[in-house]
């Protein structure tokens, strides 16, 4: 949906008054870089729950802005970079369309009415999931900081070309060149391609990012850049590739994994904290004789660091407005619609990396409703982010469970078809990648080979694999011509192609697995609901009890 010519106007002149005091980027080409100077950088990525994890105890914007605060205490330049995915996806973004995030965000400088000079966001893949590109523009507006983008074109109408977002909003920036101390130092920014929407471009194939790439270098050095900073969003594989082909870049600062990585390649670290600012890391940057070198350190976010009062105010006011927007429909998010007797690991590099005991559950429940030997759902498709601890269940943690709510479907696979599937889902469980799978009526194991690089290779062999069909009482090895029944999501069905499953390719036009079910449409979330309300006493047992293993070499 693109913006109409009203609204496209209303923003870009509020954009103009916004930002009247953004530094901007053309600094005259030719200068001669500073002898010496020393700043740091404060870096989070992918923040979707303004609290932070397990009810705010843990992570949340209160504690950056405390940690920024004694980051800048010996008054070294601090600057406060995120790598990207926040405006979605999130309970309370679904319901306030990001409005709740960026004024907590607007906060971290402690100003509310002032612009930080001092802050830059990049684009991650899920600022694009709004069909509404009304939405994303406003939330520029409203952006008390700066965004850098050197690979993304809006649409601003169906019928123009699609250009730079600077072109008509001062926030965004190709790139940036700010002067810290007596250097200056240039950013830019780039965002994977995998979620598309009509109104945005991506250069993001191989020649196009390249192309991308090499233009904000370029640009950046002509402006007198000493030193050079990629903000970042997309695959650590990426991250690694820009760093291989570009040595002039001095620090990837990464978002789109959501748990904390180093590495380093030449003289280039490449960094991504934890998600939902759990962690952050904090860089020393020197320049000095025409050298650049840094120093980093990861920060947990835990208890030991108080919560700024002023941000975890504006934190309390917005969770009370989401709130009042349910009790206006006569729900109450805190309603405890069951328990857990064990912890309930929502976080992603959990989910996405390892068995589960929400994991476990979740399949379970499938399994039985669908009346199948064995069922599977992908760690992308649970999105609460968050654990829920032993204790009540309650209906945000349903919201958080449920931002897809998808319908069950069944189908038949052959063991050799479902020995693939099972190689597919640890192929990237190094990088907390969607396509794990979560599983009920199956055990396996799977190997990890160290590969030169210092990664990993998984496979699973069919040795591996124990089922238990439905009706039988012990485990059995996998047969790989017999045919079971299987229960998963119609995501997967239809869409698991794109993430490499190729045997699910209908939504791509090609084919999926014959449907067993009578293709009545059966709600994954009513289905958990109502199992969860039939449980004894209410209460979820499920534990990590050897379903998924990783083999030792």
């Amino acid at each position: 949906m693109w913006p109409n010519k009203s609204l496209l106007l209303a923003i870009v002149v509020a954009a103009l008054a916004a930002c009247s005091a953004v530094p901007t980027s053309d600094t005259p080409a030719g200068a001669e870089p500073a002898p010496s100077a020393h700043f740091r950088i404060l870096q989070v990525n992918d923040s979707y729950k303004i609290e932070g994890l397990e009810n705010g105890g843990v992570g949340g914007f209160a504690r950056l802005r405390t940690l920024r605060q004694q980051l800048q205490a010996d008054a070294t330049p601090v600057l406060l970079l995120h790598g990207g995915d926040f405006l979605f996806p999130s309970v309370m973004s679904k319901y306030l369309q990001a409005d709740a995030m960026v004024q907590v965000m607007n906060l971290l400088d402690g100003a509310p009415a002032a612009f930080d000079n001092e802050m830059m966001a990049v684009f991650g893949n899920h600022e694009f999931d709004t069909p509404d590109a009304g939405v994303l523009l406003r939330r520029i507006v409203q952006s008390d900081f700066s965004w850098i983008s050197s690979n993304t074109r809006f649409n601003f109408s169906e019928s123009a070309a699609a250009e730079p977002f600077g072109k008509r909003l001062p926030q965004v920036h190709d790139v940036l060149v700010k002067q810290i101390g007596g250097a200056k130092v240039g950013f830019f920014g780039i965002t994977l391609d995998s979620r598309t929407q009509p109104y945005i471009e991506f250069d993001y194939d191989l020649p196009a990012r390249r192309n991308a790439i090499r233009s904000a270098i370029d640009r950046l050095k002509s402006q007198g850049a000493a030193a050079i900073v990629a903000l970042t969003h997309q695959d650590f594989e990426q991250d690694q590739w820009l760093a291989r082909e570009y040595p002039e870049v001095n620090l990837i600062v990464g978002g789109h994994e959501h748990f904390f990585i180093e590495k380093q390649i030449g003289n280039t670290w490449i960094t991504k904290a934890d998600a939902d600012n759990k962690s952050a890391i904090v860089h020393d940057v020197y320049l000095a004789g025409g050298k650049v070198s840094s120093s980093h350190r990861k920060v947990d976010l835990d208890q030991t660091i108080a919560k700024d009062p002023q941000v975890a105010a504006e934190v309390e006011r917005q969770l009370q407005r989401l709130a009042g927007l349910f009790d206006k429909q006569g729900k109450d998010l805190k309603q405890v619609l069951g328990y857990t007797e064990h912890l309930l690991e929502g976080v992603e590099p959990a989910v996405r990396g390892r068995e589960t005991a929400l994991g476990n559950f979740l399949a379970d429940t499938m399994r039985e409703r669908m009346q199948t030997d064995i069922a599977f759902t992908n760690g992308g498709g649970i999105r609460i982010n968050d654990n829920i601890p032993p204790g009540p269940v309650t209906l945000y943690d349903m919201e958080g469970l449920f931002y897809y709510d998808n319908k069950l479907v069944s189908f038949a696979l052959t063991g050799q078809q479902l020995l693939e599937v099972l190689n597919n889902s640890v192929s990237k469980t190094h990088l907390g990648d969607g396509r794990f799978l979560q599983v009920s009526g199956i055990r396996f194991g799977y190997h990890a080979e160290p590969q030169a690089d210092g990664g990993f290779k998984y496979r699973v062999e069919a040795g591996d694999v124990r089922i238990r069909p439905r009706g039988a009482k012990q485990d059995q090895a996998l047969a790989l011509h017999k045919t079971y029944s299987v229960a998963s999501t119609d995501f997967i069905w239809e869409h698991g192609s794109s993430d490499d499953y190729a045997i699910f390719g209908k939504g791509e036009g090609k084919t999926s697995p014959r449907r067993l079910d009578d293709g009545t449409a059966i709600g994954f979330r009513q289905t958990v609901e109502t199992a969860l309300a039939k449980l004894p006493q209410r209460t979820i047992t499920q534990r990590v009890e050897g379903r998924i293993v990783r083999l030792q070499p």
